[in-house]
This record gives structure tokens, C-alpha cells and sequence, in this order.
């Protein structure tokens, strides 16, 4: 399973990541000197077509590469050797471990002793204007329009990518990490032991005081009834998502293309009430804000849990338990004034992972583009992240059915490719400038009977379907936002220190310690003294537009689809 599984290992595991020692950068580009100038040069400019090159022999290029823990050495790995014999690249890798990434990221482009290219790297939108202003990174548009028919395809038609891309100057320096993951979009779920809901002639809820009557039924029953935890099970959003918008992230509500901050407003007030309410009568889990998640999963493992808020059950529930079957979504609740909203996270990309820098030259680049136009194409990602079809996929045979009932384009191993602790030298596994669109989500597994072993994908996309996607308002702030240095320092900022003061009394709020009838002014006076007004001008400014959600709709035949596999 693909980020899911990358997920478990980082949060529930312990991982070794094996990182190799790479040559310094400089090999193959036009490397005369450490500094970078001020512009670019006419090769790296975005004016006219790109100058004909030798596309036969092989050139050097030095990557900035931050590998998953599980590729055993990036210099003998398969895909290493695969572009090199294809698009004719030399790689060698400048590793930096994740933990370290961004510090070493940011050390060399500083120093200027930086790589032709950064093919795993993290820039924000506002590092891309800084670094493009200095002359550090190049526009890549004309070497796109020649080279790449797949990627300017994917910019045109897959949502967010051309905004997110595209810097105020109308040219593209970087290109993401495209992750079409419709269960990670809706990723604050409510999952409940239904086999409980049989058990007490129960009804599935569907309304705010409906939920409140099943916590009270399992409680009655020595259930702890809706649990969650401090680092990773947050029992907050599903809930507040029945009386206002909250998007379990930057916390701003559009409407009608004005920019709010929802814990401002009234639905805000209503659901800490209720939460209150909740924690007070005992159905809301007494220490769900301070407990580490490994009392969530004994309580889960235990049969004593009734809801749990989480991305999937599989987080807090071993898949092998014979109770894991029992454990489905609860859908969106209703609130008291008709409010039923699910917090999405698809408003992205929100960062650029791959971004060329003055010091590679047009036959780097052109090569380069050629390779991430390969990788734009279900067969380039296949390849990327899993190596030669044989060991870990094959290519579906006519008639078997992908995730959405439509024909399969592969058949992936992911339990083998993902097991605990398994290492692999065939692929890069999603490093760099991925394209795992929705054609390729849908394609990359046999679609399998929900709650077995090979239908982890199916459940997922399943649920998420049956209960969440189009429970998200039609717009929602983009994830990737263009400020200069100087705003984006000051936005930052503030919103550290206006969240950090949110959830402090959004706390205090659920635990008692201060009443929303009582205190809520003085609440609001709080964000005035930390300038809430400055944040939400920035903001609404830097919005060019609202992100549209019009594309992440339920689909009945995909539901009706999946649903009919046993």
C-alpha cells in the first residue's frame, strides 16, 4: 500500500534507513564557478526553443536525493541503471537522510555548492521565488513544450497541478510530488467496531445526537466509547466538521471567496460545546487529548474501544485480527443546523520536489525532462517506484478489473514491496517527481475483496467513496501559495503563534477549564492581540483564486463496484 504503508513503518515502526556516501555535485553541467549568478544564462533561459543537442552519448548529472529507507543503495539500484541505458544520465546521488533533508538542502544553496539538479528536494512556492529571482533555479517551459507531450497533458488536466506549478511570472521552475490518494484526502475518519452497533440493536449514526446516544450505549457497557490520542488519532475534526468547516489544517473556511479563520466562528463555538458535552458525560474518552496512541491500539486489540478517529483501521487495529473486519467509517455526521462537512487535504500539491539549477546544462536538461516525462506515464511510475516488471508487478492481464471496475493496468505486490522491514534495490520507490494520478491509482492493484489481505486498497477507496469524498465545501484554500520571502517569513509566523494559541484553548474549551458562554470573547480579544487580521489580509491576498473541489465527487459505480466484491 502505497504513503499508507510508508505511514505505519515511520509512525508505528522502527525503520534503518540506509544511506550511502555520493560524490559532490558539479559533474557534467557548466560548473565554472561555486556561486550562482544573478540570472540565468541564454541556455537556461525560457526564450525561445531549446538549442539542438546530442541525445545519444551519456552525460553526468549530480542529483540532491533523499531515498526511502527501504532502497538498498541508490548507485546500484535497478532504475539507476534503467536511466542511465534510456536517457542517457549519469546519476550520481548527493544523499541526504529525511531527517536532515531540508537543513542540507538548504546549507548548500546558501553555500552554492549545489547540484545540477534537485530531484527529491522541497521548495515551497516561496522558495521557488526566491531561488528564481537569484538565478538558482531555471524556467523549464520551453524544454516542457519540445520534450514532454505527457506532462504538459497531466499540467492541462490533473487538478491543482498547472496552479501549483506556476509561478507569478508565468513560468515553471519545479514540478511535485503528485499523489492522487482519495483516503489520504480524507484522511480524518471516524471508524467503528460495528459488530458493537449489532451487538446492542444499534443503528448506524447518522446525526450528532444519534452518536451521542450510541457513545451513551457503549458506555453503559463498559465500552470506552470515542477514544483518540495526542500523536496521530486527533478526535476533534470529525466531530467539528458537524457545525463548521475544519480542514484539520490550516483551519481557513472560503466563502464566497473570502478567506475566514473558522475557529472564529460560531459553528466553531457550537462544537466545542458539544465536544464539552461529550467530555463531560464520560463518552468522549477523558484522556483522547493527552494519551499516546498505543493505548488506542490495546483498547482496540482488547475489544473495548467503540469509535476511533483515523486515517485507516489498519493504524490502530492489526489486519490479521479476526475483529478487523468489523471495522467500518461512520459517514459525516449532521449537525444540529444541517452542517455535514468532511475535512479534505487534497487542496495540493503544496511543494515542488524536483527543480534544475543554473549549474545543469541543456543536454542535462533535456535529458532530464525526457526521464520526467516517462515517469508522467502509468508505466514510468510503475517503473520508478517498483523496478522491472517480474519481481514486484506485472502488467494485468485483459479482463481483470482495477479499483474502480474499469480495466486493471498492473498487478502490484505492495504487501511484499511494503512489508515491515523488507529492503529492495529495483526502484527509486517515490522519490522525486512521481505522477500516481488517478488513472494510476485505479490501475495499480487488482481491485480484491474489502478486509482480506489483498484488499486493503479496495477497503480503503471504499470507504472513503461510500462516506467522505464530496462531503468537502466546494472551495477550499489552495495548498500551494506564492509569497515573497519577506511575507511568507511574517505569515509563518503568525500562524505558528495564532494556532499554537487556538488549540491551547480549544483544549481548554473541551476539558472544562474554560466555558464557551463565559469566555468566548475573551477568546476572540485573544486573537486580536495576535493580529489575526494581518494573517487572514496575507492570506486572502496571496489567493489568487479558491482551490476548486468539483473534481473529488463520490462515483456510484465505483462504490457499487467495490461493494459487490466478497
Amino acid at each position: 500500500m502505497l504513503r499508507i504503508s510508508k505511514l505505519v513503518v515511520a509512525a508505528f515502526l522502527i525503520s534503518v534507513l540506509l544511506m550511502v556516501s555520493a560524490c559532490s555535485s558539479n559533474n557534467g553541467g557548466d560548473n565554472s564557478g561555486g556561486q550562482a549568478s544573478n540570472g540565468t544564462s541564454e541556455t537556461n533561459s525560457n526564450a525561445g526553443k531549446p538549442a539542438a543537442v546530442d541525445q545519444e552519448k551519456v552525460v553526468k548529472v549530480s542529483f540532491f536525493a533523499v531515498p526511502s529507507g527501504d532502497v538498498i543503495d541508490l548507485k546500484t539500484n535497478w532504475f539507476t541503471k534503467y536511466v542511465k541505458d534510456t536517457y542517457k544520465l549519469d546519476v550520481t546521488f548527493n544523499i541526504a537522510p529525511s531527517s536532515d533533508a531540508a537543513t542540507k538542502q538548504s546549507l548548500q544553496l546558501s553555500s552554492g555548492d549545489y547540484p545540477d539538479v534537485f530531484w527529491s528536494g522541497n521548495f515551497t512556492p516561496s522558495d521557488i521565488l526566491k531561488y528564481s529571482k537569484q538565478g538558482i533555479i531555471v524556467p523549464l517551459n520551453k524544454y516542457i513544450d519540445e520534450y514532454a507531450p505527457n506532462l504538459t497533458k497531466a499540467i492541462e488536466s490533473a487538478p491543482g497541478l498547472k496552479a501549483a506549478i506556476t509561478a507569478p511570472d508565468g513560468n515553471i521552475y519545479g514540478l511535485p510530488s503528485y499523489n492522487t490518494c482519495w483516503h489520504c484526502f480524507w484522511g480524518n475518519k471516524a471508524w467503528i467496531d460495528k459488530s458493537l452497533l449489532d451487538k446492542f440493536n444499534l443503528q448506524m449514526p447518522t446525526t450528532t445526537d444519534e452518536f451521542e446516544h450510541v457513545l451513551q450505549v457503549f458506555k453503559d457497557n463498559g465500552i470506552t466509547p470515542y477514544t483518540g490520542s495526542s500523536d496521530g488519532f486527533d478526535p476533534i475534526p470529525y466531530l467539528m466538521n458537524a457545525f463548521t468547516y475544519d480542514s484539520a489544517s490550516d483551519y481557513f473556511d472560503v466563502q464566497d471567496g473570502k478567506v475566514q479563520y473558522a475557529p472564529t466562528l460560531d459553528g466553531w463555538k457550537k462544537g466545542l460545546a458539544y465536544l464539552n458535552e461529550l467530555y463531560s458525560k464520560g463518552l468522549l474518552d477523558k484522556q483522547a487529548l493527552s494519551q499516546k496512541s498505543d493505548i488506542v491500539k490495546q483498547l482496540a486489540a482488547q475489544g473495548k474501544a467503540g469509535v476511533i478517529p483515523s486515517l485507516y483501521s489498519g493504524a490502530f487495529l492489526d489486519m490479521n485480527s479476526p475483529n478487523y473486519k468489523n471495522w467500518v467509517t461512520v459517514p459525516p455526521l449532521k449537525g444540529p443546523d444541517g452542517v455535514q462537512y468532511a475535512a479534505f487535504s487534497g487542496n495540493s500539491p503544496r511543494s515542488l520536489t524536483f527543480a534544475v539549477t543554473n549549474k545543469a546544462s541543456e543536454e542535462q536538461i533535456v535529458r532530464l525532462i525526457k526521464l520526467v516525462d516517462f515517469i508522467y506515464t502509468p508505466e514510468g511510475t510503475q517503473m520508478m517506484n517498483f523496478g522491472p516488471e517480474g519481481k514486484y508487478w506485472t502488467k494485468a492481464e485483459n479482463g481483470v478489473k482495477g479499483l474502480s471496475g474499469e480495466q486493471a493496468l498492473f498487478i502490484t505486490q505492495s504487501d511484499k514491496f511494503y512489508s515491515s522491514g523488507a529492503k529492495q534495490n529495483e526502484g527509486w520507490n517515490q522519490m522525486g517527481p512521481i505522477f500516481q494520478d488517478i488513472v494510476w491509482r485505479n490501475g495499480f492493484v487488482k481491485a480484491a475483496s474489502p478486509f482480506t489481505s489483498e484488499g486493503l486498497e479496495s477497503l480503503l477507496l471504499l470507504e472513503t467513496m461510500k462516506n467522505y469524498a464530496g462531503h468537502q465545501p466546494q472551495q477550499v484554500y489552495p495548498g500551494a501559495i506564492y509569497m515573497d520571502d519577506a511575507q511568507n517569513q511574517k505569515f509563518a509566523l503568525l500562524k505558528t503563534n495564532i494556532e499554537q494559541y487556538m488549540k491551547q484553548w480549544t483544549a481548554q474549551f473541551i476539558l472544562g477549564n474554560k466555558s464557551v458562554d463565559k469566555n468566548w470573547q475573551e477568546y476572540l480579544d485573544g486573537f486580536k492581540k495576535l493580529d489575526l487580521d494581518s494573517y487572514l489580509k496575507i492570506a486572502q491576498d496571496a489567493m489568487t483564486a479558491p482551490f476548486d473541489t468539483s473534481a473529488y465527487r463520490s462515483d456510484a459505480k465505483t462504490v457499487e463496484f467495490l461493494s459487490s466484491l466478497k
